[in-house]
This record gives structure tokens, C-alpha cells and sequence, in this order.
């Protein structure tokens, strides 16, 4: 970050890092915010409107921040607006999950630049899928026109089990310390890696239906389940990282057998893991359904996206299993309600996309196993932003990792 800004102008090292780090934080509100006045940038960083205004004509000297004209005024004259430069820098998101992995490039301000790429490329434990990510990404950026140098920094979500303190996926690279650091030599670029539920409580909270709240749960129900923990406006990791493992809550008696050893976890349940299987099954025992039709009989073709197509052209064994999902779903919340007291709980991932057919089963669980006062209390509320989500926070939490130092 710090070659984007000029040489220091004959000031003390640490009167010009903490410079520095303020034209930083100015840089990180501006990429979440968009274009804001230097009044609004005053409130927002707790620093004096001489100072901000000093450091805004500092970076407009350095080419990262431009004065885009007057803005609206309730009385007075009408303040300055400023934005960050356009295509100044750029910055990667990438979403690996069990099946797929997504790139896509955003610009500084923001905006995604063209379709994601998507290759089929799933997380499992040989650190040659990184390898074929590259290459992918190589090619990304030639077909893009965008020069390496201008790539700011990479973020990447991923599932499994995460000791971000060490930075160790225990699920499939158990062997492999500081995985980012591996990443960085391999990439040559700063990259940041988090797992998927924390990328998409980040993501909402700068950018989906938590902005602005302060104590916010969001639940990641994709191929696996994780819980994003808002506290305090800040996301909450735990101690090593370990924090918002919701799907392994042992909550089905005589359940099936889950990837972390146990039975009954919620993830058997709700996940679109198990939404598959359980169509799958079903179909097996002789379920009519137009998910058979949808795959032509080919069984090991149904995906969750044939599920939820199935639900929403009326197929009431699809219709059923997510109806199903939204009970014990809503039986999980439950917990999540009595122990934290959210004001706002955030439900995405592929699952959240059969919505209509969850929410009314779900708020029956609610109503059935919750303390009134506390249901009450807290807001539910399905992600607006899609898969989407996990590209626009893998790309934010490295600008914001990148920015904080």
C-alpha cells in the first residue's frame, strides 16, 4: 500500500507513519462508503475536519483521491465530495468451496470489472489446486489488460476449520502453517484468507442488510454451515479463530454421520450437502419427483440448484425438504437468539435461494422453541447480495487487512 503514497515530506518516521496509517484509514472508508464529504469523513474516523481536509489534498496530491464537486447541503454552503481515483488500484476476491472456485477483480472503487471467472477447481487437501488457481487467475487478468503491479492485494474464503491465529485450515491442510504466506510466494501478491462464514458476515455488514447494526449473526448455509459473528461492529473470531461452527451443533438424536465424526449435527440437516442426499434418497425409495425428470434419471447429477428449482416449479417433495430444512434451521436460531440477543440475524448461501419455501417453517420453530421476548427482539433476514457475497468480501477483507497495517 505504501507505494501509492509519495515520499515523506520532511516530517519525523513517526509523525509520517501515523500520517500514513490515517491516509489509510481515509482510502478504507472511501472503498466501503463510496464517494463522501470531508465533513462525513470527519465523524466517521473521529478526526478534526482541518485535519481530514489536510490529508484529503495530500492524497489528491499522491493521485489516490479525487474532488468530485458539491454535494447536497440542508442549509449553508454545499460541501465537497470525494472519491477515490478510478482504476487506480485493483483488488482480487476469490471463493473456493467444495465444488468450484470464483475469481473476480474489482477496481478502487469497488466495481467488479467484467463477469466472474469460474473454473471447476473444488477445495480439497493438495495444495495443487492453488497451482491451477493461479494459472487461472494468470489468464484472468491477460483477457482483463490489467498489469500484476496494480493489484493491491488477493482474498480468499474457503471452508473448513480455520485456526486463523496460526493460520492453519485444520480440515484440509493440517500440515501447512501460515497458509497465507504460502499463498504470497505463490502468488506474489498480499493475500488474506479467512473462512467463508466470517468473508460473508464482513461482506454484509459493509455492504448487504447489517449495515449500520452493531450486533449481527449471519448464517453461511452452503455446502457446509458456518455462523459470521457482528459484536460490538466488529467481527468476532474467538481465540484461535474457531468461532461460528453452527453446523456441528449436535442437534438431531440418532442423526447421520457427519464429516467432523459426529452425529446429528445441524449440517446433516439444512446444509446442501444434505439437501441433496436426502433428495437423492428419497427419490432411491421410489419418491415421485420432478427433480428425477430435471436430471433425467441420472441421480448422481442432482445438484442443490436442481432442488430449488424443482421447489419453485411446485414439486412438493422438493417443496418438502426445504420446509423441513426451515424447522430445524429454525429450531438452531433458537440457541443463537437465547445466547446472544442479535438485533439482526442474516441468512444466506445457496440454501437462503429457496427462501419462500423456508421462512414460514422457520418462524414456526421459532415461535414453538424461543422465549417470546427474545424472538421479538431480534430481526431475520435473508441476504440480498446472492453468491455475490463471498467475491465482494474475500475482495473487501483484503483491502481492509492491507489498510489496517
Amino acid at each position: 500500500m505504501e507505494r501509492f503514497f509519495k515520499n515523506s515530506r520532511n516530517q519525523s518516521e513517526g509523525v509520517e507513519r501515523k500520517k500514513i496509517l490515517q491516509k489509510k484509514q481515509i482510502i478504507r472508508t472511501l472503498y466501503y462508503r463510496g464517494t463522501l464529504s470531508n465533513a462525513e469523513l470527519s465523524v466517521i474516523l473521529k478526526l478534526s475536519t482541518p485535519k481530514i481536509n489536510n490529508l484529503l489534498i495530500e492524497l489528491i496530491e499522491d493521485g489516490l483521491v479525487k474532488e468530485l464537486g458539491r454535494g447536497d447541503s440542508s442549509g449553508g454552503r454545499r460541501p465537497n465530495i470525494y472519491g477515490l481515483t478510478d482504476d487506480l488500484f485493483y483488488v482480487i476476491g476469490i471463493t473456493i468451496n467444495i465444488k468450484r472456485t470464483i475469481i473476480s477483480l474489482f477496481n478502487s472503487n469497488n466495481k467488479e470489472l467484467g463477469e466472474p471467472l469460474i473454473i471447476p477447481v473444488g477445495m480439497k487437501a493438495d495444495f495443487q489446486i492453488f497451482e491451477r488457481i493461479q494459472d487461472a487467475l494468470d489468464t484472468f487478468l491477460r483477457s482483463a489488460g490489467i498489469e500484476k503491479n496494480k493489484i493491491l492485494a488477493m482474498g480468499i474464503e474457503h471452508p473448513g476449520l480455520f485456526d486463523q491465529k496460526r493460520g492453519i485450515n485444520k480440515t484440509y491442510f493440517p500440515g501447512i502453517e501460515n497458509l497465507s504466506g504460502q499463498l504470497k510466494e505463490l502468488f506474489g501478491l498480499p493475500v488474506f484468507i479467512n473462512h467463508d462464514s466470517k468473508i460473508r458476515a464482513l461482506a454484509e455488514k459493509q455492504f448487504g442488510v447489517a449495515q449500520n447494526r452493531k450486533n449481527v449473526l449471519v448464517l453461511h448455509i452452503d455446502w457446509g454451515v458456518g455462523l459470521g459473528i457482528i459484536i460490538n461492529g466488529k467481527l468476532y473470531s474467538g481465540k484461535s479463530g474457531y468461532s461460528g461452527e453452527f453446523g456441528h451443533l449436535p442437534i438431531a438424536e440418532n442423526g447421520v454421520l457427519c464429516t467432523c465424526g459426529k452425529k446429528g449435527c445441524l449440517e446433516t440437516i439444512i446444509s446442501a450437502t444434505a439437501i441433496v442426499r436426502i433428495a437423492r434418497e428419497g427419490i432411491q425409495q421410489g419418491m415421485a419427483s420432478l427433480i428425477n425428470d430435471l436430471v433425467q434419471g441420472e441421480l448422481n447429477e442432482v445438484d442443490i440448484s436442481t432442488v430449488i428449482e424443482a421447489a419453485y416449479r411446485g414439486d412438493q417433495f422438493a417443496i418438502s425438504i426445504f420446509s423441513d430444512v426451515g424447522f430445524w434451521l429454525g429450531k438452531g436460531i433458537v440457541y443463537l437468539m437465547q445466547i446472544f440477543n442479535p438485533e439482526l440475524i442474516v441468512i444466506g448461501g445457496r440454501v437462503a435461494e429457496a427462501n419462500l419455501f423456508i421462512r414460514a417453517p422457520l418462524r414456526q420453530a421459532i415461535n414453538t422453541f424461543s422465549n417470546r421476548d427474545l424472538s421479538n427482539d431480534t430481526e431475520i433476514e435473508f441476504s440480498v447480495m446472492g453468491q455475490k457475497a463471498g467475491l465482494i468480501g474475500a475482495a473487501a477483507y483484503a483491502l481492509d487487512r492491507i489498510t489496517s497495517v
